[in-house]
């Protein structure tokens, strides 16, 4: 069972901010300070707690109770990480639609300048700004440092969009930006991979264009705490978010592209370039595991 929203909420907004959540009275208060605080006055902010066991509710109750735009919902059991992400975005009803992690700050003019882009052109699909990632120092303290993401892309054709996001993409700041929520509805979200919003990113590439704000707005904590990438198992354990990619599941989102392609609304000749490209990421996919099989059985012989 999941518990119904602590707030009542009817008229739809031009941009709602989704919120998944599991244990996150560390920088959750921060977080969402820095959502309502920003120029965009239509907007709600959907928050899904995964059965926090620390102070989340209690800190997420007292703004829901305090700002209507908040909308709180408490899963009774934790439905999973990459269900919970999905869960914000079904509850959504506004025009755009934004993730937001319980770590992360917005930065003065994000929200609005993110929703000019799209409310102006309507082949865009994904507005973001630039990202400053927030790293452990030497001595523990928090040091800042920008990230160029390179995703700004306005190819015409989506095979091209499709490509260039895949080659370029490296930590997946830009899932974080403003997302038209029309497009958005026409992939299949985040299914439950490690990967899978890459998958999901690419796919939106392929109906319609990612604009760059050249301001970084963006300030995403980017340690052992909170990415995936750098936490030790116990840590993953602990804030229960899956680590890794087996070869297997590999496969399975590999698989999935192709998929999605097929389904997309374009033109049967861009399928075909796509699908072009992801057989030679296949091929360098297959030699990459041949290579480390090998290494595997050269090490164990010595």
């Amino acid at each position: 069972m999941i518990e119904q929203p602590s707030s009542n909420h009817s008229a739809a907004p031009v941009l709602s901010v989704g919120l998944p959540v599991y244990n996150g009275e560390k920088w959750i208060a921060e977080a969402i300070d820095s959502i309502l605080v920003q120029n965009v006055e239509d907007l709600e902010l959907i928050i899904s707690d995964n059965a926090s066991t620390d102070r989340t509710e209690s800190i997420c109750r007292a703004v829901a109770a305090r700002d209507s735009r908040v909308r709180y919902y408490r899963n009774n059991t934790n439905i999973g990480l990459y269900r919970n992400f999905d869960r914000v975005f079904e509850l959504a009803t506004g025009k755009y639609f934004k993730w937001a992690a319980d770590s992360d700050i917005c930065l003065e003019g994000f929200f609005e300048k993110c929703v000019a882009v799209l409310d102006a052109r309507d082949d865009v699909v994904l507005a973001y700004p630039r990202t400053l990632l927030l790293l452990w120092g030497p001595d523990g303290e928090e040091v800042v440092s920008e990230y160029i993401n390179n995703l700004n892309i306005e190819d015409d054709r989506p095979s091209d969009r499709f490509r260039k996001y895949l080659d370029r993409e490296r930590i997946n700041n830009v899932m974080h930006g403003v997302i038209r929520a029309s497009a958005l509805r026409k992939t299949s979200l985040i299914r439950p991979l490690p990967g899978s919003d890459i998958s999901m990113i690419a796919e939106l590439s392929l109906l319609g264009k990612f604009i760059e704000i050249p301001e970084p707005l963006f300030a995403r904590r980017f340690d052992p705490e909170t990415s995936s990438m750098l936490m030790n198992t116990s840590t993953a354990s602990t804030r229960k978010v899956p680590l890794g990619r087996t070869f297997m599941q590999r496969l399975d989102l590999h698989a999935y592209r192709f998929l999605s392609t097929f389904r997309a609304p374009i033109d049967f000749s861009e399928k075909l370039k796509v699908w072009l490209y992801l057989l030679n990421r296949a091929t360098s996919i297959r030699h990459q595991v041949y290579n480390k099989l090998m290494r595997l059985l050269m090490f164990r012989k010595k």
